[in-house]
């Protein structure tokens, strides 16, 4: 593979020798793309012009992303903690399950992302949050803000460019409460231009174990109201937009380096986020319009367009880079490389889709039924996404699907087992279900313990 151009990576040639990029890596580092991660904070799924969405204005992604393949059922596996950031961005560092994080963190031949990456001769830069964040990276700082971030790697792209393959990695506050722009991106959207979602509720109808989390309690009163969501809707699309401007100040600092054309790029949010669906604000909740589910996009030399509605995981971008690079993918990963997908070899690499929060929510889907066990209370929701993809109508009380229910009950099951999710999904003593925002004063807030689950590991 010494010597072999980027702009031929995914074809017939490469895809023959595909079962060879597992092993150490022989290729020179002249040879490597670049690589550019474009990860935002609670970006929603639908939320991108490139991905449909009639409202947001996201130019410089749409331009970026317009040749690239789309994954449109892509999730993060799901969190422990009410701040689903922390443990979606270390499963895309490690390519493991947040279930098995602890287990094999350290654990040698289980190379981080940025690890693999350094030993196949990138040199890594990653600004943004957490400030903490992988430390495997050469280059670890917080921006602050997205014009922070990009002043950072545009400075590294300026000062490293052409020397050898960069890694670069904008991990962003945007979107993410309090929804930050400046002035001029916030005048792009009028609340009362705003549309609500057709499965907007003043509140949740039953308590799922998060509903004084703080995403729910701290940014709008209960009842929610249309006009306030109205304004939340605004602040969010600016904030998008905002994150999106600074992005592309970042791809022109790669264009004037002449290193555009050889540069693969990810665009992904860490996780998702309900805006007013199903009374919700937060991302503590399993919904396909809710906490889980997001952008997930690749583009650049090689990289054909497309659209699949394959299940992937954020923490497969792992094994995806490496395999588009020609870099090889360490053992053990719970992880999947997309490439098959994305070169057309294979239709998928999942038949389901397995979701979690703490101890209190799991589902499991297929391409058409999703069904949403909650321990804690016995509850559990069944919803046919081909005729019902809002999530508007529970079937599961319906006899003829008590059958399809135990079925996905027991892949469900089984993924948890495959996971390492030991949380039972079926409790002695269940929870009272009931739930309104009278269940909570005004002064408790968030501190109503009997109406919050607990975390997980």
């Amino acid at each position: 593979m010494n010597g072999l151009p980027v702009k031929h990576l995914l074809t017939a040639t490469l895809l023959a020798l595909l079962p060879t990029l597992h092993a150490a890596d022989k290729r020179t580092t002249s040879s490597k793309p670049n690589i550019c991660f474009l990860l935002a904070d609670d970006l929603r799924a639908d939320c991108l012009g490139a991905l449909g969405h009639p409202i947001v204005k996201t130019p410089n992604i749409d331009k970026l992303v317009g040749d690239g393949f789309i994954f449109r059922n892509a999730y993060t596996l799901g969190s422990g903690a009410s701040a689903v950031c922390i443990p979606s961005r270390q499963m895309i560092l490690r390519g493991v399950s947040y279930f098995r994080i602890r287990q094999f963190r350290g654990e040698p031949g289980m190379p981080t992302l940025a690890d693999t990456f350094r030993a196949a001769g990138y040199l890594s830069m990653r600004s943004g949050k957490p400030k903490n964040g992988d430390l495997e990276f050469d280059e670890n700082v917080d921006g602050d803000d997205a014009t922070g971030n990009a002043d950072n790697l545009i400075q590294f792209v300026k000062t490293h460019a052409g020397k050898q393959p960069l890694f670069l990695y904008m991990a962003g506050h945007e979107p993410h409460d309090p929804q930050f722009a400046t002035d001029e991106f916030y005048a792009m959207y009028q609340p009362s231009g705003m549309t609500v979602p057709v499965n907007f509720l003043p509140y949740h109808p039953f308590n799922n174990g998060a509903m004084t989390e703080p995403d729910e309690w701290r940014t709008l009163p209960w009842p929610r109201t249309k006009e306030d969501l109205q304004g939340k809707l605004a602040r969010y699309y600016a904030s998008t937009s905002y994150w999106d401007a600074q992005v592309g100040r970042l791809v022109e600092a790669l264009k004037q380096a002449g290193q555009f054309d050889n540069t693969i790029f990810i665009v992904a949010g860490d996780n998702g986020l309900s805006l007013g669906e199903h009374g919700l604000l937060g991302k503590q909740n399993l919904y396909e319009h809710g906490g889980m589910h997001v952008p997930l996009i690749f583009a650049g030399p090689g990289i054909p367009k497309g659209d699949s509605k394959t299940f992937a995981y954020l923490m497969d971008i792992y094994p995806t880079l490496c395999e588009l690079t020609g870099t090889g993918i360490p053992k053990k990963l719970d992880a999947k490389s997309l490439v098959p997908v994305i070169t057309g070899k294979s239709a998928k690499v999942r038949d389901h889709m397995f979701n979690s929060y703490k101890e209190c929510q799991r589902s499991i889907r297929d391409e058409r039924w999703k069904m949403i066990r909650y321990p804690l209370i016995n509850k559990t929701q069944l919803f046919d996404l081909q005729a019902d993809p809002h999530e508007m109508t529970d079937v599961s009380e319906k006899p003829e699907h008590a059958g399809r229910i135990q079925e996905l009950l027991a892949v469900l099951q089984s993924h948890q087992k495959q996971f390492g999710d030991k949380t039972p999904v079926l409790v002695v003593n269940p929870a009272d279900p009931a739930w309104s925002p009278d269940m909570v004063s005004k002064t408790q807030g968030g501190k109503n313990s009997k109406l919050q689950c607990h975390t997980t590991n």
